[in-house]
């Protein structure tokens, strides 16, 4: 408390006194300055100054000059705080009034002082976030919001004087009892993009994001978005920069024009081309490129232009990708099982079956017939109770692997991303059949072995909620990753399932049926409706008229039949 303030405070305990320097309640005439006032410390020692020489002295005499030393102490009160105040009161009030009037001043200037030692004004009042502006580069925000209005009106901001925080070591002053919260390096924009640590293998852009985030999240198959398929594809191309370029954005790029019946757009030609660019420099040894990462991207170009360009160049490419990874079996099984999953999706070239073929076929369901005598067999049975489980009707692989009408469950909304013309249900679903027939037929000497591969499959089934949204293509891309015990594996089972069912998308389609039908008899334990001998009869006679059977193929997948134009006209 400073000189003056004491004083003060002593004359207003003390109404008989009349202080000897300092603000009076009148004026030399003795007349009365008025209602009280209140004025703060700079105004104050202004009239202080001016009064400390007119002011009458105690006895009543003439004015008197002040001590050096009373100066000295003014000179220093007037550098004192700006926040100190002196309250005047009524002279004619009595003592009580007086202190009252000054404590009650006094209890709101410490109350306001309070207040502000515990944080700032409401509208100075900081978040308990950070907000985060347009950033310009990763980890960086343009403008801090850490500085006071009266802080911004002096410094207004710029791009010389803006701070830019990314990691904050600053200390909050010690009055703020509100920390401010620093947030991650990656700002809330950077946790939506797609690749927010920027892992992809390319230099991207906005386009770029978007054909990715379609192969991600949007496109889809009939029977589901097949998620596990998709980011199985996505991880093993990001291994590669000519991968990912041959694999996702070629073919989102492809599915993009065909969306708006386009056949060419600028980003087309950027993937498309450089992709081929990349591989033919790659074959001619001008680029180094390991040969997995090849296989993949021949396989990718093989994917896109089966389904949006040329069928002959889509066999090129998935024959090169073949003759690189058959000699590699067993190497890189993310790659083969892509390959394998591919080539199993493509149509033959070939005009019919030969009679190699057939014969392949009409031995694979006998040797499926035999193996359904021997595993039904009660002591196979107590051996291998999957063995009479996994396919009972009701099971989760029975309504993968069985016949009928398979309703989409994709939203209404979300069937612009179907895939168009791509029958991947029924292939996928013969594979399926296919592979396990052949898998069993390997496990036949040993039930403990066939046990534990159908207890396997069985779990995969659900631990990806196939009982619950049904999708061939993931039960064969889970059968060809062959997650089971090593001494289960046979990475040929692969290849050698290809070759069959290379021969059978070569019968007519009701011999595609019937085909399908007796294995999925011979595997729940049922008899056939048309056996083995009925199925080699009908083949034969196929080949002795000699039946276009893949232009009957493509007819048959290609167009609706009767029954559903009918509808479709009808709705």
């Amino acid at each position: 408390m400073s000189e003056n303030e004491r004083r003060l405070v002593s004359t207003l305990t003390r109404p008989s006194a009349v202080p000897s320097s300092g603000p009076s309640d009148t004026d030399v005439s003795g007349k009365p300055l008025g209602p009280p006032l209140r004025a703060n410390l700079s105004t104050c020692m202004h009239k202080s100054a001016k009064t400390s020489q007119l002011a009458p002295s105690a006895s009543g005499h003439g004015p008197q000059t002040a001590k050096p030393g009373r100066r000295r102490r003014a000179a220093e009160s007037t550098n004192a705080p700006k926040n100190q105040h002196f309250y005047f009161v009524d002279q004619n009030s009595s003592s009580k009034e007086k202190r009252a009037h000054v404590m009650r001043h006094h209890v709101q200037e410490k109350r306001k002082q309070r207040k502000m030692s515990r944080g700032t004004s409401p509208t100075e009042k900081t978040t308990d976030y950070t907000s985060y502006p347009a950033k310009k580069e990763a980890g960086t925000v343009d403008q801090t919001r850490l500085e006071s209005p009266s802080t911004a009106a002096q410094n207004p901001p710029n791009g010389e004087t803006s701070l830019q925080i990314r990691f904050s070591n600053l200390k909050p002053p010690p009055h703020t009892s509100m920390l401010q919260h620093i947030g991650s390096p990656i700002t809330i924009l950077d946790a939506s993009r797609r690749d927010p640590f920027a892992s992809l293998p390319i230099e991207y852009d906005n386009l770029d994001i978007e054909l990715a985030d379609y192969w991600r999240n949007k496109l889809t198959y009939w029977s589901g978005q097949n998620l596990h398929v998709k980011n199985q594809i996505f991880r093993t191309a990001m291994g590669n920069p000519l991968s990912f370029k041959a694999v996702v954005l070629s073919y989102c790029a492809r599915w993009k024009a065909q969306l708006y019946d386009m056949s060419d757009s600028t980003e087309i030609q950027r993937h498309v081309g450089q992709a081929a660019k990349l591989i033919d420099d790659a074959t001619s040894g001008l680029a180094i490129v390991r040969a997995d990462d090849l296989a993949m991207a021949l396989g990718g170009m093989a994917l896109h232009e089966g389904r949006f360009g040329s069928k002959r160049l889509a066999h090129m490419y998935i024959d090169r990708a073949v003759q690189i990874m058959r000699p590699r079996t067993g190497t890189n099984r993310p790659v083969e099982v892509f390959i394998h999953y591919i080539r199993y999706l493509m149509m033959p070239e070939g005009p019919q079956i030969s009679l190699t073929e057939q014969q392949w076929l009409l031995t694979f369901l006998r040797g499926a017939e035999d193996l359904m005598r021997q595993h039904s067999s009660p002591e196979y049975i107590l051996q291998a109770p999957h063995r009479l489980k996994a396919f009972e009707m009701g099971s989760p692989l029975f309504s993968l692997l069985s016949s009928g009408p398979r309703p989409s469950q994709v939203p209404h909304e979300s069937r612009v991303y179907v895939v168009r013309d791509a029958h991947t249900q029924e292939v996928s679903r013969t594979a399926a059949l296919i592979y396990i027939t052949a898998a069993l037929w390997d496990f036949q000497e040993s039930p403990n072995n066939t046990d534990r591969f159908l207890r396997f499959l069985c779990a995969a089934v659900k631990q990806h909620h196939l009982d619950r949204d049904p999708a061939c293509e993931t039960l064969l891309w889970l059968l060809l990753e062959e997650g089971y015990d090593s001494d289960l594996q046979d990475p040929e089972r692969g290849w050698s399932t290809g070759e069959l069912l290379q021969a059978h998308k070569r019968l007519r389609p009701d011999l595609q049926f019937q085909f399908d039908e007796i294995l999925m008899s011979f595997l729940s334990f049922q008899t056939p409706i048309r056996g083995v001998t009925a199925f080699e009869e009908d083949l034969r006679h196929t080949t002795l008229y000699g039946i276009n059977t893949t232009q009957a193929q493509v007819e048959c997948l290609g167009s609706p039949g009767p029954e559903y134009q009918d509808k479709s006209k009808r709705h």
